[in-house]
C-alpha cells in the first residue's frame, strides 16, 4: 500500500493501486478542490499527472 498526500491540503490517502489512488484524489478534489479541475488548462491537467506518476513510482510501501 502507498501513501500520497493531497497537493492542495494535508489530506492523506493510501492505495494498493495507481487507479485505486486516482479515484480517491479525483473524488477529493471535485469535493474539496473543485476550482482545480474546473480551472485547469490541459496543460496544467497534464503537469498534474506527471507529477502524480512521478509521485506514486516514489512513494514507499506503507504498512
Amino acid at each position: 500500500m502507498k501513501k500520497l498526500k493531497c497537493y492542495d491540503c494535508e489530506v492523506t490517502f493510501q492505495a494498493e493501486t495507481r487507479e485505486e489512488i486516482l479515484d480517491a484524489l479525483y473524488t477529493h478534489y471535485m469535493k474539496d478542490h473543485n476550482e482545480v479541475i474546473t480551472g485547469a488548462s490541459e496543460e496544467e491537467k497534464k503537469a498534474w499527472m506527471v507529477q502524480f506518476e512521478k509521485d506514486w513510482s516514489e512513494a514507499e510501501n506503507v504498512a
